[in-house]
């Protein structure tokens, strides 16, 4: 990413310079003085990026809690009470012919059940309590309880695909992942945050730099007009003296007009209320001391969420082989059940003479003729595996790629914020020499300018660097979900 970086001075003598001129909507506002740190602590709290990563992660938990609550068992109560039927139905006669008789009748019936899933072979056991009563009305009313104290009922199907065995190995993984995700996206919004509060510090910059250029530009264009009269200055270098001082203006409306810009958008993604001005300090470069590569690579390997979801992708390829390949089997369900019953005018009655209830039922579809559909959904299903096997290599070999360079690039940057640092200390201190010597007619403007160039441009190699020390070093935690200051992992808990 292509930035321009200008110098940064510090807080007070920007606010200095910012007094002086346009424009003055931004000073008609409450100030927030905002260290990074408080920027970083506010993004992890008050962003709508990291609300909705909560809310991510609530749904993620949910969703697992749900898978352990169906592999518990399950009570249910269900009835009517009651059921009135006034109804007409018709009835054959022993002559076969047909008429319509009257049906009178108010039922109630409650059933209790109680039902656990079996992982292992992926069917379902139910354990029942039934009570029915049935009251026909009319001149010949009568009433009766149909009662099931006790029903014990196996539902199996053989050779069919099981889903608690897949749903045992991908929910479990899937919520890890969640996990490690929810951690990995507290770290982006800790990049957003550094890359919003650096761009209000750069525009800041900006604005002050251009003050200062405007200064420096009108007491230079003083000093030639002084020079004219005395015949020690020539006319091309005072047109350019003007020239400067009109870019200069142009300059500072360009920079206020950008910096309201930057903090707006710092303003909304913290959620500070409009009309407070963050003003933002420099910070300090973020230095990590030894991290090596191979560290870096390994800390990625172990906490990084996305060799997790390459798991994960394959588990879910080989279930839907799986599912397809079951579906060409001939589909065999097994339905078992034993307990007690019994009928009687009386509630008492109902539970006293009970007799013995069973049934058994073994169902069978078997394909014949589907011109070829599960067949294609079967080889469809492996394909599509073999295709997920081939994304997940060339997905791994970039991510691992990309840890590569992030590692190189780290350690190289804790280097080169040195020199950079060095090099900015050093331009600013031959511009000053430039500027007196110009004031006493020992340089040109041009020599002038070039100094002036080349101050600007190390200052804003060693902002950059500052910059870029915090970016790697969230960029860091983001890819291994480590912490390298304090030696811990990045936990979503």
């Amino acid at each position: 990413m292509e930035r321009k970086f200008i110098r940064a001075w510090r807080v007070p003598v920007l606010l200095t310079l910012l007094l002086a001129g346009r424009p003055t909507e931004i000073f008609s506002r409450e100030r927030l003085v905002l260290t990074l740190d408080e920027a970083l602590a506010m993004g992890r709290e008050e962003s709508i990026a990291s609300k909705e990563n909560e809310n991510t992660m609530l749904k993620a938990w949910w969703r697992y809690r749900n898978y352990r609550a169906g592999l518990l068992p399950n009570i249910t109560l269900g009835g009517t009470v009651p059921s009135l039927n006034r109804s007409l139905n018709s009835y054959q006669r022993e002559d076969g012919t047909y008429t319509f008789i009257p049906n009178n009748y108010i039922s109630e019936n409650l059933n209790l059940t109680v039902s656990q899933a079996i992982p292992f072979t992926g069917g379902m056991v139910y354990l029942e309590s039934g009570l029915e009563r049935m009251d026909q009305l009319g001149a010949d009313s009568y009433g009766n309880f149909l009662s099931v104290p006790f029903s014990l009922t196996l539902s199996q199907p053989l050779l069919a695909y099981n889903p608690y065995k897949w749903q045992k190995k991908t929910e479990p993984l899937r919520y890890e992942t969640s996990k490690a995700e929810y951690a990995a996206r507290i770290e982006n919004v800790n990049i957003t945050t550094v890359n919003y509060y650096f761009d209000l510090l750069i525009s800041m910059s900006d604005l002050e730099s251009a003050r200062q250029n405007l200064k420096n530009a009108g007491e230079l264009y003083e000093v030639a007009l002084a020079k004219e009269k005395t015949g020690t200055i020539s006319d091309s270098d005072l047109m350019q003296l003007r020239v400067g001082r009109l870019n200069a203006e142009a300059e500072v409306l360009t920079a206020e007009n950008t910096y309201l810009e930057k903090m707006n958008a710092l303003r909304n993604y913290l959620g500070v209320r409009e009309g407070v001005e963050i003003v933002p300090e420099v910070p300090q470069v973020k230095k990590v001391s030894d991290v090596h590569a191979d560290n870096i690579r390994e800390k990625a390997r172990e906490n990084n969420p996305v060799y997790d979801s390459f798991r994960l992708r394959l588990i879910e390829a080989e279930a839907n082989v799986t599912r397809a390949k079951r579906e060409r089997m001939p589909e065999i369900s097994l339905n078992l059940s034993v307990g007690t019953t019994g009928s009687h005018p009386t509630f008492a009655g109902a539970y006293t003479n009970l007799g013995s209830r069973q049934i058994a039922q073994i169902g069978l579809s078997i394909p014949i003729l589907d011109w070829g559909k599960r067949r294609g959904n079967y080889e469809q299903a492996k394909s599509d595996y073999a295709l997920e096997q081939d994304r997940v290599k060339r997905e791994e070999d970039e991510f691992n790629e990309q840890v590569r360079v992030l590692a190189r690039d780290f350690i190289a940057q804790q280097e080169l914020v040195e020199i950079y640092r060095e090099a900015d200390a050093v331009a600013r201190e031959r511009y000053g020499i430039a500027l007196a010597r110009f004031t006493v007619g020992d340089i040109s403007v041009t020599d002038l300018n070039y100094a002036e160039q080349e101050k600007d441009t190390a200052r804003q190699n060693y902002i950059y660097q500052i910059y870029l020390s915090w970016l790697y070093y969230y960029n860091l935690r983001y890819i291994t979900l480590y912490d390298f200051e304090t030696g811990t992992p990045l936990s979503a808990e």
